[in-house]
């Protein structure tokens, strides 16, 4: 063979080395691609989705946060009296989760200066404002269901508060004490002690401030029994609350 001839079977020969060689490395760069571009969006979807997971935790908790903020607000200003329908804790903020301070006994009368989105009353309490639900606070006039004469002398004082400085949610404690006291009853009176009348006075002669007829009539010893009260306890309430811890007032 000649030169020429094993010269042209050796290029021939390099050309499909090289042509095989180009394919292997086309084949290498086209995997190397492909690898690359499905790292790259698993990569992002990982990214995105983990982005996407944080966002959504985030606008989930600002969510609640404007939510809470939004139902805690108050929905209307108040400055009206209300009383209490039964015993109920008052709390720090508009809710179950905030804590309790104490508890108020049923008709217990107050100031409500506001009720919130939630329906909670802001009221005052030793002039500080704190929270009850709107379910347990009424904002009714008080009504005397009692007829006859104990009827009467309950209207007269329920009248009368306002002198002292009361509300008229006062005379739910008011009729609570006296019932228990003298069945709102003037010629009520105690063998033991000498006390006497709707208020027991002791001695009954204290009423005689308020007028002669102090023996008999209930006005009259309501008016005094008010007095008394303001002058000792601040008002029905606070004289309720103390017969209930020790039994008298």
């Amino acid at each position: 063979m000649s030169y020429t001839g094993r010269t042209g079977k050796r290029n021939i020969l390099i050309i499909i080395v090289v042509t095989e060689l180009l394919i292997a490395a086309a084949a290498c760069y086209a995997v190397y691609s492909i690898s690359m571009t499905h790292i790259y969006e698993k990569r992002s979807s990982d990214v995105v989705h983990e982005l996407t997971a944080f966002d959504a935790a985030k606008i989930s908790a600002d969510m609640d946060d404007i939510y809470k903020t939004v139902s805690e607000g108050i929905a209307e200003e108040k400055d009206e009296d209300v009383w209490t329908i039964e015993s109920v804790n008052y709390r720090t903020g508009p809710g179950t989760q905030y804590e309790s301070s104490g508890v108020l006994s049923a008709y217990s009368g107050l100031k409500r200066t506001g009720v919130t989105y939630n329906d909670w009353s802001r009221v005052l309490i030793n002039d500080k404002e704190y929270y009850i639900s709107s379910e347990f606070i009424s904002d009714e006039a008080p009504i005397i269901t009692e007829g006859g004469q104990k009827g009467e002398y309950q209207k007269y004082a329920l009248s009368q508060l306002v002198n002292y400085g009361w509300a008229a949610t006062e005379i739910y404690p008011l009729i609570k004490l006296w019932n228990r006291e003298s069945g709102w009853n003037p010629n009520a009176h105690n063998r033991s002690s000498g006390a006497h009348g709707i208020a027991q006075a002791l001695p009954a002669s204290k009423m005689a401030s308020e007028g002669s007829d102090y023996y008999t009539n209930g006005n009259t010893q309501i008016r005094w029994g008010l007095g008394y009260i303001r002058n000792v306890y601040g008002s029905p309430s606070g004289a309720w609350n103390h017969f209930c811890s020790v039994g008298w007032y």
